[in-house]
């Protein structure tokens, strides 16, 4: 994988400079599926430590199942939803914000192939000098933490599907520490 250039993502961030306003849209589905937070074992982990919920309480299988004859397994995880919000989204804002996924993080950028992808968003060009050098120069790095973290979790997954057998007429999530069978 070619490393993305930290100058390119600099010159196209200050291209669409963001302030959150926290109005929380990006917590909520708008659209189908648009609040989908995917999620690696590790970053349930970090979750977890903050809040002591278990990782059921956080995580969900992501929606998209695969079929193959009588196997249907996804591959990863999703911050769990009630109704139409994140489990996380609280009266004032974000409640694991310290602890909160890459994807949110980073939001509403994401690196996609050699690419920077800037998602629709009420905070983009709201106050153009927020984004000063150092909140840059952070985005940047967590954008490429974030790219490095969701191709390694990538590999991990592909070597599981390598190993195990999926067992047919099970639900089934893989992710990069292994299989789980799920009880529904």
């Amino acid at each position: 994988m070619n490393r993305i250039s930290d100058q390119y993502l600099s010159t196209e961030i200050r291209k669409n400079p963001f302030t959150c306003i926290r109005c929380g849209a990006c917590c909520r589905e708008i659209e189908q599926q648009s609040n989908l937070v995917l999620v690696s074992p590790a970053e349930v982990k970090v979750i977890m430590a903050a809040t002591s919920l278990t990782f059921d309480e956080i995580a969900e299988p992501y929606p998209d199942f695969i079929q193959e004859g009588e196997r249907m397994y996804t591959l990863g995880w999703a911050i769990r939803r009630e109704g139409d919000r994140c489990r996380f989204l609280g009266e004032y804002g974000c409640l694991i914000y310290q602890s909160r996924p890459w994807i949110c993080r980073t939001y509403p950028f994401m690196i996609d192939n050699e690419n920077l992808i800037v998602s629709p968003c009420n905070g983009i060009g709201i106050d153009k000098d927020a984004m000063d050098p150092v909140t840059v120069n952070r985005l940047v790095h967590d954008l490429i933490d974030r790219q490095q973290a969701e191709k390694a979790e990538e590999e991990r997954i592909a070597e599981v599907l390598t190993r195990e057998q999926i067992p047919a007429g099970k639900l089934v999530v893989i992710d990069g520490e292994g299989m789980r069978i799920m009880n529904g």
